[in-house]
C-alpha cells in the first residue's frame, strides 16, 4: 500500500513538473503578422486646418512652447497666453529663446494647440 501512495506522489510531481514546463514555453508563432496599429488621430491633425498668428516666445519646456500671441479669429482663439504641442521637425531651425517674437502656424487638434511651423519676426 505504501508503494501505490509513493508511485502516486511520483505520478503527481511529474504532471506538475510537466505543466510547469510547458506553461514557460508560452504560446507559438502566429499565423499571421500582427496588424499596423490605425493611425486615425495622425491623419486627422494632418487634414485639420492650419491658422496663422503672431506672438512673443513665453517659455520653452521639451516640446511644449507657451506663447503670449495676437489670437486668430478664424480658428476661436482669442489673444492670450497658451500651450502648444510641437515636433522635433518643427522646433529645428526655430528660436527658443523667451522673449523672441515669433510668427507661427498652429492646428486645433483633439488633443490641444499643435504648432506646424515657427519663425522668428
Amino acid at each position: 500500500m505504501e508503494n501505490l501512495d509513493n508511485t502516486m506522489k511520483n505520478k503527481l510531481i511529474i504532471s506538475i513538473f510537466a505543466m510547469s514546463i510547458l506553461a514557460a514555453c508560452g504560446p507559438g508563432p502566429q499565423s499571421a503578422p500582427a496588424e499596423k496599429p490605425a493611425e486615425g488621430p495622425a491623419k486627422a491633425a494632418v487634414t485639420a486646418p492650419e491658422y496663422d498668428s503672431t506672438g512673443v516666445i513665453s517659455a520653452v519646456n521639451g516640446l511644449t512652447l507657451t506663447l503670449d500671441h495676437d489670437g486668430a479669429s478664424a480658428a476661436g482663439l482669442p489673444a492670450g497666453r497658451n500651450e502648444f504641442q510641437a515636433y522635433a521637425e518643427v522646433l529645428a531651425e526655430a528660436p527658443l529663446t523667451p522673449g523672441v517674437r515669433v510668427a507661427f502656424k498652429f492646428r486645433k487638434t483633439d488633443t490641444g494647440l499643435e504648432l506646424v511651423e515657427l519663425k522668428a519676426r
